[in-house]
């Protein structure tokens, strides 16, 4: 019996780059359920499971350092990928108490970003 494809949930305020890692991810296997913000991240995952969550830190209406406190609260097993053009927001978000599985720092390699979704998701 094949393995039901995973959900992840892309929350980039950019469209040109939620297209650009939802493609990625796509031709990859994974179904791919699209954010502009927190705030709608939020309400995806009140209306559908997801297997892991993909994040940019700077949004506008709720950013990453508000949305993971609120993620961890909900579904504090959910695998949790964070993403920034700035090195300095890794030191602004506690990674170790919120459970990262990985901080990645832009532009991002496509293979790299696979293999630590991948990786974060056990396949």
């Amino acid at each position: 019996m094949p393995t039901p494809t995973k959900t992840i949930l892309l929350t980039d305020d950019r469209e040109s780059a939620r297209g650009l890692y939802q493609e990625l991810l796509s031709d990859a296997g994974y179904r791919v359920l699209l954010a502009e913000n927190g705030v709608k991240a939020l309400e995806w995952l009140g209306r559908e499971p997801v297997d892991l969550l993909l994040t940019d830190v700077i949004m506008p209406d709720m950013n990453a350092i508000e949305l993971l406190p609120k993620v961890r609260d909900l579904f504090p097993r959910l695998p949790i990928v964070v993403y920034s053009a700035f090195k300095e927001t890794e030191s602004a978000i506690d990674l170790e108490k919120l459970g990262i599985a990985a901080f990645l720092l832009k532009p991002i390699d496509p293979q790299i970003l696979l293999d630590i979704v991948r990786n974060a998701l056990g396949d």
